[in-house]
């Protein structure tokens, strides 16, 4: 029996080791291919994955009897070739219930809305090499899929292996349908939109005249630049779409200064410039503005988009009448039309109630946009742009909820994007549109459409976007008509108390001093130009742009130091001229002349005030302080001193402006002398002193005349004498 048993083992073995390799070469296939799946996905071809994407869906929706085709790309980055690779469709008649599980299936979780094959497979052709791409194209109708009402449903591309088996590269996307008549599921309304359409960029100008700091609206005014592309499309869709332009007056005038030779970069000093020519781009796109936009609607920011909460919070109002009086101003003179109007749109979408009292007060704001998640929809768990809410005087304040996750979801791609993620924002923004009517189909609601502020999408992608809004489930709106509608509700809910995002404590007192020391500045001017003010207060408003937020902080702080520097720099060319630091002045009274210097190229006017040391014999007598200096000149003012001992004493000079504030950097310390004598006395002393001379003078000069008779008296004598000798000889 034992030897029984060892030739069975004996045979078992034999058997194994003969089949062995045989029966796991399908496990280590699956194994393998289980492992390749594990690292592909849907990164970028380079990622050594194997990818699919979805760029195109022909029509955006689906109806009863459409016949939906699907392209994208496949991207081979595995480091080996592939053969025999196709790519299946894939859709399900279970649509979603929520707008979240909507975004659940798009971030790669099923959470029941699992998709199944539809449709024959599309064979891709050849040979797929490492590191190289390929398109496909795949359709299938409605009809085969079954979907059973209005909604939206799952929509995916798989790529699979030559032997059917599904690998892990796989691409999401959504679908809305929209039923033929008679259908139940139809919806008895349709959901309202309105879109704001922004032209907003960090501001360029400062102190220096016709200079900007960087040259980069030059290309993006131009064809394909961010801001010509929203210009361009925003106006080819504007009427039909009833868009909403929302312009910062800072940008007019960047683009009006790039008209003309204009200057680039350079220091506080204005020097260091580099020259540029007219831009045409500039010229072309201010032109088309103004035209194109001056019967539509549009909100205009405080002048460079001055950040309202942050100069709430930090209590400088005056600023925010200032950001708001410019941009009347500018909008008047470079669009020939109002500056701002009754709905205001704060950067980030975000205010406390005192920010609405700012906006109402400041701005003129009746209404307010604000994102979706400040306020509690009226309808509870249904999205609703419709709302009210209290300013921090009590008022009741319209408010428009934008729809936070569209706003997301614009965001997500630019013009830089790959193409997939180009289509994926403008396919999921009709969705969740389809959604948002889906969920409440027969609540009249609607739906306001705020991109990013600084929004910068390729024209393909806009285009795509404004003509979704003739989608048969929404209605292009007036954004004024839904101010108009929010303006008849009663408050609900509070706000938050700060804004997140906006400018810090710290670089608003960084802002308060600056505008300090421009204060100080048109103080000292003699009635400067309207222009010169408006220069000084444009320089100070960009340096409280909302563009300075976040990633944008290190160019405001470089705006704040050349406006700082350059103020500063302009001030000290009016200084205290006294020609020596002592002077001397006989008697108990006298003047001091004063001399100041103005290197401006404008008038300046300013105080001269004398300060003698507190409890000594020096006083200053009343004059007259006040005094206007020319340009690149020099005038002198006469100090009445008096002093009631003879001494030597030091009293302090300083410059202020009218109305008395202090010029730091002129003040410098005088040496007074005063004798024992009186000026008249001097005089008479000084008489003295020429009589005294004179007869001096006189006397010797009868000296010398004396002088000179007595030695003609000698000469005649020897004369004489020599004579006589001589005739008694002969």
């Amino acid at each position: 029996m034992q030897s029984v048993r060892t030739v069975v083992r004996t045979l078992i073995a034999v058997f194994l080791a003969t089949a062995a390799p045989v029966l796991a070469a399908p496990a280590v296939q699956a194994h393998a291919r289980e492992a390749h799946q594990q690292s592909s996905g849907t990164d970028a071809a380079g990622s050594h994955k194997l990818t699919v994407s979805i760029d195109g869906v022909t029509p955006n929706y689906a109806t009863p009897t459409s016949t939906i085709t699907v392209s994208g790309t496949v991207s081979n980055g595995t480091g080996s070739p592939l053969t025999g690779l196709s790519v299946q469709l894939m859709s399900s008649s279970l649509l979603f219930r929520t707008r979240s599980g909507m975004d659940s299936y798009t971030a790669g979780h099923d959470d029941g809305a699992a998709a199944i094959a539809e449709g024959t497979a599309v064979a891709l052709p050849g040979t797929l090499h490492s590191g190289k791409t390929v398109r496909w194209s795949a359709s299938f109708t409605a009809a085969s899929a079954g979907y059973p009402g209005f909604g939206v449903y799952p929509l995916a591309a798989r790529v699979e292996y030559g032997d059917g088996t599904p690998s892990a590269a796989i691409s999401r996307t959504l679908l809305p349908y929209w039923p033929g008549k008679g259908n139940t599921t139809r919806p008895g309304t349709q959901l309202s939109v309105a879109w704001l359409w922004p032209l907003i960029d960090a501001p360029q100008q400062g102190m220096c005249d016709t200079t900007l700091a960087t040259n980069s609206l030059d290309g993006s005014l131009g064809a394909g630049g961010r801001l010509g592309t929203l210009r361009a499309v925003g106006q080819q869709w504007a009427e039909r779409d009833r868009l909403t332009w929302v312009v910062d007056p800072a940008l007019l005038s960047d683009a009006d200064v790039m008209t003309q030779q204009y200057k680039v970069g350079g220091r506080s000093d204005c020097t260091g410039r580099h020259p540029e020519q007219p831009s045409a781009a500039a010229a072309s796109w201010l032109a088309a503005l103004r035209q194109g936009t001056a019967s539509e609607p549009m909100i205009v920011t405080p002048y460079a988009d001055a950040d309202v909460a942050a100069l709430t919070h930090a209590g400088l109002n005056k600023n925010i009448l200032t950001a708001y009086t410019l941009a009347d101003s500018k909008t008047g003179q470079l669009l020939s039309r109002p500056g701002h109007g009754l709905i205001a749109w704060p950067a980030g979408g975000t205010a406390s109630a005192s920010v609405l009292t700012s906006l109402a007060h400041y701005g003129g704001a009746s209404t307010v946009v604000l994102n979706s998640g400040q306020l509690p929809s009226r309808y509870g768990q249904y999205d609703d742009a419709l709302s009210a809410t209290k300013t921090s005087t009590g008022t009741t304040m319209g408010v428009l909820l934008a729809d936070s996750g569209i706003s997301k979801v614009l965001g997500s791609a630019s013009a830089s994007s790959p193409a997939a993620a180009q289509f994926a924002a403008a396919q999921d923004f009709l969705a969740q549109t389809a959604m948002i009517l889906a969920e409440g189909p027969n609540l009249q609601r609607s739906v306001v459409v705020a991109p990013p502020r600084r929004w910068n999408p390729s024209a393909a992608e806009a285009s795509t976007l404004l003509s979704m809004t003739t989608a048969p489930w929404l209605r292009a709106t007036d954004l004024s008509t839904l101010a108009t509608a929010a303006g008849q509700l009663s408050a609900r809910g509070q706000l938050p108390t700060s804004s997140p995002g906006e400018l810090s404590s710290k670089f608003t007192t960084a802002v308060a001093d600056a505008d300090g020391r421009a204060d100080l500045y048109q103080d000292l001017l003699y009635k400067p130009d309207p222009k010169t003010l408006d220069t000084i207060d444009a320089a100070v408003t960009a340096t409280t742009s909302t563009a300075w937020r976040g990633k944008g902080a290190p160019g405001g702080v470089h705006a704040l130091i050349l406006l700082g520097n350059h103020l500063y720099a302009n001030m000290k060319k009016v200084q205290i001229i006294t020609g020596r630091n002592k002077i001397l002045l006989g008697g108990a009274s006298g003047s001091a002349p004063v001399s100041v210097q103005n290197l401006l190229n404008v008038e300046v006017q300013v105080r001269v005030v004398a300060t003698p040391p507190p409890g000594g014999d020096l006083s200053v007598s009343r004059f007259d302080d006040l005094m206007r200096v020319p340009p690149m000149n020099t005038g002198t003012i006469r100090v009445p001193l008096h002093s009631s001992a003879i001494t030597t004493t030091t009293m302090q000079l300083q410059l202020q402006t009218e109305d008395g504030s202090p010029l730091p950097w002129t003040s410098q310390s005088l040496s007074v002398q005063f004798t024992r004598y009186g000026r008249a006395l001097l005089v008479l002393i000084a008489a003295a002193l020429g009589v005294l001379v004179l007869a001096s003078v006189a006397r010797w000069i009868r000296r010398r005349l004396n002088d000179g008779r007595a030695d003609s008296k000698v000469d005649n004598r020897v004369e004489s004498r020599a004579e006589g000798r001589s005739g008694g000889t002969g």
